[in-house]
């Protein structure tokens, strides 16, 4: 074989290696794409949840929220829940981040959760906490880290709580500290 037809061979070898490495690296770069894209994504958007007698069990709203198609939960960008209480008065609950895992019976916030009673139920409270698990269905909230409730002229310092929403009853689980100020006439 002359050096020309051995130079040929070798630089045919060489296009089809590369040609092989290029195809078997794009298929695998699309499938992983595919599979970390979500199934789909919501923008501006209210979500209405019913119970089982079709009466309302909340109402979520926020600017952007992604389902993951293999996981099948979803993440919250700044979502806001609205969670009625027996009288149908609505507990506001805001956090920076949320997560929804498939079963949807749990709502995971985190940052800067920040949850307020309704202003026709008194006493005013307020829980504010850097992560707080939902229950909607079963009007209640938990924690395990550090939460801080206030009401009109007291607040509790704690780690862990159990809130009830419907009762409208919040207990700090422990290391509680609290400070009363009665209010002035």
């Amino acid at each position: 074989m002359s050096v020309r037809g051995a130079l040929t061979l070798l630089l045919l070898l060489a296009v089809i290696a590369s040609g092989w490495s290029v195809w078997t690296h794009s298929n695998v770069s699309s499938i992983q794409t595919v599979a970390e894209r979500p199934d789909y994504v919501l923008h501006d958007y209210e979500i209405v949840a019913l119970d089982s007698q079709g009466k309302e069990d909340f109402t979520l709203r926020g600017p952007q929220l992604e389902r993951d198609i293999g996981a099948k939960s979803m993440t919250l960008l700044t979502p806001l829940f609205l969670v009625p209480d027996r009288n149908g008065a609505y507990w506001e609950v805001r956090a920076k981040h949320g997560f929804v895992p498939e079963d949807g019976n749990q709502l995971r916030l985190r940052g800067d959760v920040v949850a307020t009673s309704p202003m026709q139920a008194p006493p005013q409270t307020r829980i504010e906490a850097s992560e707080l698990n939902l229950f909607p269905r079963e009007n209640r909230a938990t924690s395990s880290v550090a939460v801080t409730v206030t009401r009109p002229g007291l607040t509790m310092r704690g780690r862990g709580l159990e809130a009830d929403f419907n009762r409208q009853q919040v207990a700090l689980l422990s290391d509680v500290h609290s400070r009363y100020v009665p209010a002035t006439r």
